[in-house]
């Protein structure tokens, strides 16, 4: 069973499941594989230091396995849920640190995408900013593939429950 029907309500129906662009934990990815492929290269001259290598190469490829673990999990576990009747922003920040917030299509004032960069603008991903109607709150959801077709899709389920 997926993670997310536990935030769904009764009567709710998925409609889309957006994670994050890949493209977004380049840097991190490069760094926890790096991390991880190290000892393997320093392996002959780390084994020949002994105990004390053998303890730098442990740790060295527990970290990039932790850090490549981690970056999964952010991935796997940040969401963007439309359902049939509102949206949820699922954020995990750390591996016990989550937020999530909602808001109805009714409530809903503005829609707004932004893709910034060249490397936003050619892999075709940005950032979506949901303004809500009875406060100064924004729901902003980061570094999403196709932005302006979910912009799209959220203004016409608000339209059609309007």
């Amino acid at each position: 069973m997926p993670y997310f029907i536990k935030f769904l309500k009764n009567n709710e129906e998925l409609i889309k499941l957006v994670r994050r662009h890949p493209l977004s934990f380049l840097k991190p990815g490069l760094m926890a594989i790096l991390l991880l492929l190290l000892p393997f290269f320093l392996m002959f001259l780390l084994f020949k230091w002994g105990t004390a290598g053998l303890i730098i190469f442990i740790t060295l490829t527990l970290i990039g396995i932790f850090c490549l673990g981690r970056i999964i999990l952010l991935w796997h576990y940040n969401s963007f849920i439309l359902t049939n009747s509102r949206a949820i922003l699922i954020k995990q920040k750390g591996l016990f640190d989550r937020q999530v917030s909602e808001i109805n299509y009714q409530k809903i004032e503005d829609v707004a995408y932004r893709i910034k960069g060249i490397k936003q603008t050619i892999f075709r991903y940005g950032s979506i900013k949901i303004q809500n109607n009875n406060s100064d709150l924004a729901m902003i959801v980061n570094n999403i593939p196709k932005p302006q077709e979910l912009q799209q899709q959220l203004l016409n389920l608000k339209k059609s429950l309007s």
